[in-house]
């Protein structure tokens, strides 16, 4: 969903859509505030249901044995694994460490791609936002702004009843899923021959 689709939802859910409007809304203190409390949200809600990115150290042409340093992205929340990939990419383990919050060093030895996988921080929406920039958080999470959003613009106005919104958030909340891989099991049929009174496998 875009910037531009989740705040005519939040407008609509509080009664202020106005669809002939640049701002969608004839309320000029609502599109003032609406980029800054879509940010407090946003960011919130990356923390809540991480965002995953990954980078890509290449492999070092000179073998040598040390470590060199690299700077960890710049959106970086918290570091899901480190792996190196070789040249068939097949995962193993890589050879590194963290120093400080923004380098990593890689072996230079290493036979292969180190990857690091982590969790970023989301890009701030602000008043330069275009209305077609991608949310980038989960289609879940996004019903979940929406809400909060909504709930956020309500709370100066003593003569609006935000605790619905807000209601309805914490229940959105409670009902995200942060699996991004869901376990199965594969069944096998069994034969039972009566005269060996055994099970066929």
């Amino acid at each position: 969903m875009t910037y531009g689709e989740s705040k005519k939802q939040v407008l609509a859910l509080i009664e202020e859509y106005a669809p002939n409007m640049n701002e969608f809304t004839e309320d000029e203190d609502i599109a003032l505030r609406l980029p800054h409390l879509f940010d407090l949200a946003y960011q919130e809600l990356a923390q809540n249901k991480k965002i995953i990115a990954s980078k890509v150290y290449a492999e070092k042409e000179e073998k040598e044995d040390k470590y060199t340093s690299y700077t960890l992205p710049s959106d970086l929340y918290q570091i899901k694994s480190v792996f190196m990939l070789d040249a068939s990419n097949k995962k193993c383990n890589a050879d590194y460490y963290t120093l400080g919050k923004n380098k990593i060093y890689i072996n230079d030895n290493t036979e292969g791609q180190t990857v690091l996988e982590y969790y970023k921080f989301p890009l701030n929406i602000n008043e330069e936002t275009e209305d077609d920039f991608y949310l980038e958080l989960d289609q879940d999470a996004q019903t979940a702004l929406v809400y909060k959003v909504a709930s956020d613009i309500l709370k100066t106005d003593p003569s609006s009843d935000y605790t619905a919104f807000a209601t309805e958030y914490q229940r959105v909340l409670q009902m995200l899923d942060n699996r991004k891989n869901i376990p199965s099991v594969t069944l096998k049929e069994y034969q039972f021959d009566e005269e060996q009174s055994e099970f066929d496998i």
